[in-house]
C-alpha cells in the first residue's frame, strides 16, 4: 500500500490600499489544489520492499526467542526458531530465484541485494552465541525423533559456522560469508549475461543439421546466420553440423564464457573459502565442506574419483579408439579426436553401429507433447494430479504454474520456466520458491531450463535432462510436508540430492513410459525397436562420459584442496583434462570460468557420480517389473521422497531397499 501525502493550500485574498472590498454575493470556496502524485514505485523497488519485509519479520522474532522466560522448551525456543527460519528462507529463496530468472535486470539487481541481506542475517544467526546456548538448553527428553534430529543438526551447523570461536574470529567469518555471497552472485551473473555467437556466412555451411533447425535459423539482413551458445542452438549444432571449423569456433566461444572476469572472482572465492576453512580448524575447504556429507572427507572424495576413473579407463580408451576410427573416415590424416568433434562423431558411430540417428528421434519429442507426457507419468506413479494455478503470478509470460493435487488435497505448487531468454540462468536446475512447513505453508518449486518451445523438436538428451530436473521437483514437493523447515523437501546430505533425479532419468529411456507421449507429426508412437537401439547406442560413449565427469569432479575438488595463492587455474584444468580424459585441451578455452557448479557445489561435484551409484542400486527394486508398477513407485515415494531430511540418506535408502546400498549395480552398469 502506497502512502499518499495530502497538502492543503490556504488562499490569501488581498485588496488595494485604502479600498474597501465589496463582499461577494456568495461565499467563495478556497481553491483546492490537487495533491502531488506520488512517483510510482518501480518493479525493482516493489520487490526490494517486499523481500526486505520478510527479512524484517524474521528479525523481529529473534528477541522473543532470546528473552523467553523459564526453562527452554520446544514451544518457546524451537518452534519460534522454526518460524524465523521459515520467514528468512522465503525471502532468501525468492531473491535467489529472481536474481537468476526475472526479465527485468533491475529486479535481478534488487534480488541480489536482498539475497545478500538475507545471507548476512543468516550468518548473524549462526554466529549468535546466545541463540546457540538457548537451543542447546532445550530439554529433548520425550520429544519425537524428528524434533530431536532438528535440534541436534541445528547445533552442529552452528558449530560448523564458528559460533564457538572468539569474537574476532566470528567477526571475520561474518565478513567472509557476506563477501562470498556477493562474489557468487557476480560469477553467476557473468555467465548468464555472456551469450556469444558465431555468424555463418552461408546456409550451405549448415549441412548436416536437421531441417527444423535450419528453418528456425534464417539469414539476417546482412545475410549471415546467427548461432548462439544457448543450449537450443549449441547442442544440435555440435551434434549435427558437418563444418568442423564452425564447430570449433562455437565450442571455443561456449567454453570461454565468463572469461572476462570470472577467473579473478573465482580466485577470490577460493581464497576466502580456504581462509574460512582454516579459521574453523580444517586444512582446506574440501575437508570442511565434505565433513557433513555422506562421503565425510576430502580424501574419501578423492579416492572415490580415482576409483571410478580407474573403472572407466579401459572403456574410455575403447570409446576413443572408435571415435578416432570414425574421424579417419572424415579426415584420413586425423591422428587425434578433438573435444569439439566428440559429440558429432558419437552420433555418426551410433548411426553406423547401432542404426540410431538423433535426427530420426527428434520428431517424437515436440516440447509441449513431452511436458504433457512427463506430467502424465508422474501423475500415475505418485498418485498426483496437476491443476493450472490460476492465481499464480509468474515473473514472465513463458512461465507455467500448476498446483500439485492428490484428490482434493493440495500438496504444493510448481512453476515451469523452460525456455531461454536474455540474462536468464543458462543451465537446468530446480529452484526453491518455498519450502513446505506442516500447517504453515505448502512447498513451491521451480524448474529453470533452456529448452525449445511449443511444437519445436527436442533432442532426446534434453528430454533426459527434463526428467532429471523433474526428479528434483518431485522430491521437493512430495518431501515438503515436514514440521521442521530444515527437514523439508530436498534436505538430505548434499551428495545424495542427485540420486532421485539421476534415477528418474530411467523413465526417459523406457519404451513403456515413452510410448505414453512420444509421437511424431503423423501421430505414430515411437517404435519399441527404436528405443532398444537408442538404449544400446547410449551405452556407446559411457566410458568417455564417465571420465569426463571425473575430470569435472576433480576440478571441483582439487581447486579447493590447493593453496589459492599458488593455484594456476587454467594450468590445473589442462593438467586434469590430460589426466582423466583422452581429449586434449583446446587453446582459447577457459572452462572453469563458466563452471557454475564451482559456486553452488564448490568442492563436491563428485556428488553426481556418487548419487548415480545409489540411483542404480535403487533401480534394482524395479528389476523384472514395470517402471509404472505402483507397488514399487508408491513405496519409493513414501520411503525416500516423502521422508525429506527426516533421516540420514543411507537410512532412507535402506528403508526402501531393505538393505544398505552398495556399488554392485553401478559397476555392472559401467561394465556392460
Amino acid at each position: 500500500m502506497l502512502a499518499r501525502r495530502l497538502a492543503l493550500c490556504a488562499v490569501v485574498a488581498t485588496t488595494a490600499c485604502g479600498s474597501k472590498a465589496k463582499p461577494p454575493e456568495k461565499p467563495v470556496k478556497p481553491d483546492v489544489v490537487a495533491p502531488p502524485v506520488a512517483k510510482p514505485k518501480t518493479a525493482a523497488e516493489v520487490f526490494l520492499i517486499d523481500c526486505r519485509a520478510g527479512i524484517e519479520t524474521a528479525k523481529k522474532l529473534l528477541p522473543d526467542i532470546l528473552a523467553a522466560a523459564g526453562d527452554r522448551t520446544v514451544d518457546n525456543t524451537l518452534a519460534p526458531l522454526n518460524g524465523l527460519y521459515t520467514e528468512l528462507a522465503n525471502a532468501s529463496a525468492k531473491a535467489g530465484l529472481y536474481s537468476e530468472v526475472h526479465p527485468d535486470v533491475d529486479v535481478q539487481a534488487a534480488a541480489r541485494t536482498c539475497e545478500q541481506e538475507a545471507s548476512a542475517f543468516a550468518t548473524d544467526l549462526m554466529l549468535n552465541r546466545q541463540l546457540y546456548e538457548a537451543i542447546a538448553a532445550v530439554k529433548l527428553d520425550g520429544v519425537d525423533a524428528n524434533t530431536a534430529r532438528f535440534a541436534t543438526l541445528t547445533l552442529r551447523d552452528f558449530r560448523r559456522a564458528g559460533v564457538d570461536k572468539d569474537e574476532a574470529t566470528r567477526t571475520r567469518l561474518k565478513a567472509i560469508d557476506e563477501e562470498l555471497t556477493k562474489l557468487g552472485q557476480d560469477f553467476s551473473k557473468n555467465i548468464a549475461g555472456d551469450v556469444r555467437a558465431i555468424e555463418v556466412d552461408s546456409p550451405d555451411r549448415l549441412k548436416g543439421l536437421p531441417d527444423d533447425f535450419i528453418a528456425a535459423h534464417k539469414p539476417g539482413a546482412d545475410g549471415k546466420i546467427k548461432i548462439t551458445t544457448d543450449y537450443p542452438d549449441y547442442l544440435p549444432f555440435m551434434t549435427y553440423a558437418e563444418d568442423d571449423g564452425l564447430k570449433q569456433e562455437l565450442y571455443v566461444k561456449f567454453r570461454s564464457r565468463g572469461d572476462a572476469g570470472n577467473e579473478k572472482i573465482l580466485g577470490d572465492v577460493l581464497s576466502l573459502r580456504s581462509e574460512k576453512a582454516m579459521l574453523l580448524g580444517f586444512d582446506n575447504w574440501a575437508d570442511y565442506i565434505t565433513e557433513d556429507k555422506m562421503i565425510k572427507s576430502g580424501k574419501a572424495a578423492s579416492d572415490f574419483i580415482e576409483r571410478v576413473a580407474k573403472l572407466a579407463k579401459k572403456r574410455a580408451a575403447k570409446d576413443y579408439a572408435e571415435l578416432l576410427k570414425e574421424q579417419k573416415t572424415v579426415d584420413k590424416t586425423a591422428k587425434v579426436v578433438e573435444d569439439w568433434q566428440k559429440t558429432f562423431l558419437e552420433n555418426r558411430v551410433k548411426i553406423k553401429k547401432y542404426a540410431v540417428d538423433s535426427k530420426e528421434i527428434r520428431p517424437y519429442f515436440p516440447y509441449d507433447q513431452t511436458v504433457a507426457g512427463l506430467l502424465d507419468i508422474t501423475s500415475a506413479i505418485y498418485d498426483i494430479q496437476y491443476a493450472p494455478a490460476k492465481d499464480a503470478e509468474p515473473w514472465h509470460p513463458d512461465v507455467v504454474a500448476y498446483d500439485v493435487m492428490r484428490g482434493d488435497t493440495k500438496l504444493g505448487r510448481i512453476y515451469l520456466d523452460m525456455h531461454p531468454r536474455e540474462n536468464k540462468y543458462k543451465h537446468a536446475a530446480q529452484f526453491t520458491l518455498k519450502d513446505g512447513v506442516e500447517g504453515v505453508q505448502l512447498p513451491e518449486g521451480v524448474l529453470v531450463c533452456n529448452f525449445a518451445a511449443g511444437k519445436e523438436l527436442m533432442e532426446h538428451d534434453d528430454v533426459v535432462t527434463m526428467f532429471h530436473e523433474f526428479g528434483h521437483l518431485m522430491h521437493h514437493v512430495i518431501g515438503g510436508h515436514q514440521k521442521w523447515i530444515r527437514q523439508s523437501g530436498v534436505a538430505t546430505e548434499q551428495d545424495f540430492v542427485e540420486a532421485p533425479s539421476q534415477m528418474f532419468e530411467e523413465w526417459a529411456w523406457n519404451h513403456e513410459t515413452l510410448s505414453r507421449f512420444a509421437k511424431n507429426g503423423a501421430g505414430e508412437t515411437i517404435p519399441a525397436e527404436l528405443v532398444a537401439r537408442m538404449r544400446k547406442a547410449d551405452k556407446f560413449g559411457l566410458g568417455t562420459q564417465t571420465v569426463q565427469q571425473m575430470f569435472y569432479a576433480s576440478i571441483s575438488l582439487r581447486f579447493h584442496q590447493a593453496d589459492p595463492s599458488k593455484l594456476d587455474q587454467l594450468g590445473m584444468v589442462k593438467e586434469l583434462q590430460g589426466k582423466y580424459t583422452p581429449f586434449r585441451y583446446v587453446e582459447g578455452t577457459r572452462f572453469h570460468t563458466s563452471f557454475g557448479h564451482l559456486i553452488g557445489y564448490s568442492a563436491v561435484y563428485y556428488t553426481y557420480m556418487w548419487s548415480l551409484v545409489i540411483a542404480k542400486d535403487m533401480l534394482s527394486k524395479w528389476s523384472g517389473k514395470s517402471l509404472m508398477d505402483t507397488s514399487v513407485t508408491y513405496a519409493y515415494r513414501d520411503k525416500v521422497l516423502a521422508g525429506g531430511g527426516t533421516k540420514d540418506a543411507a537410512d532412507l535408502v535402506k528403508d526402501f531397499l531393505g538393505r544398505s546400498y552398495n556399488t554392485k549395480a553401478f559397476e555392472k552398469f559401467l561394465a556392460e
